[in-house]
């Protein structure tokens, strides 16, 4: 997924629908967390400066311009969520964040929010100064006010770019929908194994390799149950990944495991029943196809079985604190091409003057994309994923190549819907935890089996794009766990 925050006048970080991503002073007070966004990373919602702010695209936000003039009209009810306003009295919500804090003509809120509370038609966003707001949800920018978009990712009414001049070198303003966007690619601007597609202006796999209209084998009756349906303590029981071998994947030894002790490979039931069945659909519905080896995926470390970090029984824990906790976290390989079996390695180039530098530095060329983005897939269409994070180089490879797969049948749309809010990658350090250490494995994070009633629990958008739920991470942290095997250090058994 792309890490998405929204600049808002009010330096918010949005924890029902993003992650805050650019370092920006916000008119309202407060500043956005984390580092300068890039393509992949995350577009900024931080303070709008003079007026409007920048609702980012798909390769970060740009600086927040004068307020805009234009997009929106169908908007909200006078005195409503999202309505324009000069003072509070103009709002029924009894909350107005005015335009000299960045929100053009002003904008009608609910302060002092919490997960449920909003009314009909808006949600509950937390500002990094730690008060909370009702803003107006959306499906389209038509929806919201005048100078407002819908935020693609966030589903909610923030200020707009005016032009380009508000956008990022790289990127353009869209007239239509307020947003900054990549510039559209021309032919040969593209990177290995991508072409440009002049129609839509974006690089996309390349179709000579891809796997051709769907939907493939029907696999109905040949797949595991993907959700866990029982109590919350049943499903969120940490249980030994069991069996070993299994449709589509190998749990193996690694990291000073042994076949009879693969003590780093306990994971929650309902994650288990999440992994097993994307690994079965893969095997099922990718069988025929000729890209890569086709072989079983590799599965990584998870938790120890009283649910601490892999490795911490040997006085060695390979993870950063907060991941691998309570059988909520696994580390999975790549599907692979050009290898002779799909266990954890890197799977590019990732040095650079002869120094290692722990993340692609070029196209990853041993990456089976499309087997990859069908697994992805797959587990996208779970409810209980919180993220999957993947290395810079592959995330942008993973967005182009799984909406066609979910175009051509292969995936429900319903994966790649989920796909732009939670697949996670850097293409430079941002804070987000995924910068390193990920070219050799994806990371799969689940939030677990959720309370019927979705209003029991906050949206978990806040914490849904870091590594370490709640924790920024910046690469030099985690150089601590270098030389560690887990996280950064991936050995195995022959």
């Amino acid at each position: 997924m792309r890490q998405h925050s929204v600049f808002l006048g009010l330096s918010a970080t949005i924890i029902a629908a993003a992650v805050a991503g650019c370092s920006s002073s916000g008119g309202g007070g407060g500043q956005a967390s984390g580092g300068t966004p890039g393509s992949g990373g995350t577009t900024g919602v931080g303070g709008a400066g003079s007026g409007g702010a920048n609702l980012g695209g798909a390769s970060g936000g740009g600086a927040a311009g004068a307020g805009a003039t234009g997009g929106g009209g169908g908007g909200p009810a006078a005195g409503s969520i999202g309505a324009p306003c000069t003072g509070a009295g103009d709002c029924t919500g009894g909350a107005c964040i005015t335009e000299d804090q960045g929100w053009p003509n002003g904008y009608c809120a609910v302060e002092g929010c919490s997960a449920g509370s909003c009314p009909d038609g808006s949600d509950c966003f937390e500002m990094t100064s730690g008060k909370t707001f009702c803003l107006k949800t959306c499906g389209d920018s038509s929806e919201c006010a005048s100078a407002y978009a819908c935020h693609p990712t966030a589903g909610a009414c923030v200020p707009g770019c005016t032009g380009d001049s508000d956008c990022e070198s790289t990127e353009v303003c869209n007239p239509k929908t307020l947003s900054c966007e990549p510039k559209p690619c021309t032919t040969g601007s593209c990177g290995s194994g991508l072409v440009c597609d002049t129609a839509s202006g974006k690089c996309i796999p390349d179709a000579g390799s891809s796997p051709g209209p769907g939907p493939g084998p029907d696999c109905t009756g040949k797949l595991p149950v993907r959700d866990c349906t029982g109590t919350l303590s049943y499903c969120g029981e940490l249980l030994p990944f069991e069996p070993d071998l299994g449709p589509g994947y190998e749990d193996y030894p690694l990291n000073g495991e042994t076949q009879s002790n693969q003590y780093r490979s306990y994971l929650r039931r309902d994650a288990q029943m999440l992994v097993k069945y994307a690994a079965a659909y893969v095997e099922c519905k990718a069988k025929s196809w000729n890209t890569g080896n086709g072989g079983l995926i590799g599965l990584g470390d998870m938790s120890e079985s009283n649910g601490a970090i892999p490795g911490t029984s040997i006085g060695q824990p390979g993870h950063p604190q907060g991941t691998h906790v309570n059988g909520h976290d696994i580390d999975i390989a790549y599907w692979q091409a050009g290898t002779a079996d799909n266990k954890l390695r890197p799977i590019c180039s990732h040095t650079s003057g002869g120094k290692d530098q722990y993340h692609c530095v070029s196209a990853p060329d041993k990456l089976d994309i499309w087997r990859t983005s069908l697994f992805l897939g797959a587990m996208f269409t779970s409810e209980i994923v919180r993220v999957i994070g993947v290395d810079g180089q592959v995330g942008s490879l993973v967005e182009n190549a799984m909406p066609a797969l979910c175009s051509t049948g292969w995936l429900p749309a319903k994966a790649c819907t989920a796909m732009n809010s939670k697949l996670a990658y850097e293409v430079t350090d941002t804070g987000k935890g995924w910068y390193l250490f990920h070219h050799h494995h994806l990371h799969l994070s689940v939030t677990g089996k959720l309370p019927t009633n979705p209003n029991t629990i906050a949206p978990d958008f806040g914490v849904g794009k870091l590594l370490v739920p709640g924790q920024e991470t910046h690469a030099s942290s985690l150089m601590s766990l270098a030389n560690v095997p887990g996280h950064a250090l991936v050995t195995r058994r022959n």
